[in-house]
């Protein structure tokens, strides 16, 4: 049986979904892949290949019972994730320390390879392009402050799914908020 490739993320509430578009409308002339709103995420825990989805949303759900909502702030959108090579458009800022906390735990769980983990990185990524997109945009700088506040109060785990128009991102399993004083 093959696994599937997925990741562990915090889907972007409706506020960030609609900054990112004002951005996209803004910089409609650049030659890039934007992602579609519904696939805008956090990503906690990068790809790898899972066989057992369902044990692993039983993990992800004892890992993470009911999470708080965290607010982050976003702080510049430029290009990443190499300066020198870069391929995203991405939304970049300080980490709640609560994100960064979350992040490890969930990359201990079960079936993520240690040489896998990594230091959480808050990032939003809205659109990916390839170098010849960039050869064609003339090698542009892009280094814009913003000041991108977003709530996020689930965790999702996703299936990553590559397309020939880009990834299409498919939720397995969802853990939600919880709700003050229950």
């Amino acid at each position: 049986m093959n696994g599937k490739r997925v990741f562990i993320g915090m889907p972007a509430g409706r506020e960030l979904v609609d900054v990112a578009e004002t951005f996209r409308r803004t910089h409609a002339s650049l030659q890039v892949r934007w992602v579609k709103p519904e696939n805008l995420h956090l990503t906690l825990v990068p790809p790898w290949e899972c066989r057992d989805i369902e044990a692993l949303c039983h993990a992800l759900e004892d890992a993470a019972p009911a999470p708080a909502p965290v607010e982050v702030l976003f702080d510049k959108v430029s290009f990443g994730p190499d300066q020198r090579r870069p391929r995203l458009i991405w939304a970049t800022g300080a980490p709640p320390p609560a994100l960064s906390e979350l992040s490890w735990r969930l990359q201990a769980l079960p079936g993520i390879q240690e040489e896998r983990r990594r230091p959480f990185l808050l990032h939003l990524t809205i659109a990916r392009f390839n170098s010849h997109d960039l050869r064609a945009m003339g090698s542009k700088k892009l280094r814009e402050p913003v000041q991108w506040a977003g709530l996020f109060d689930s965790i999702c785990l996703y299936e990553s799914v590559m397309k020939p128009e880009g990834a299409e991102y498919i939720e397995l399993c969802r853990v939600p908020h919880r709700v003050s004083g229950k």
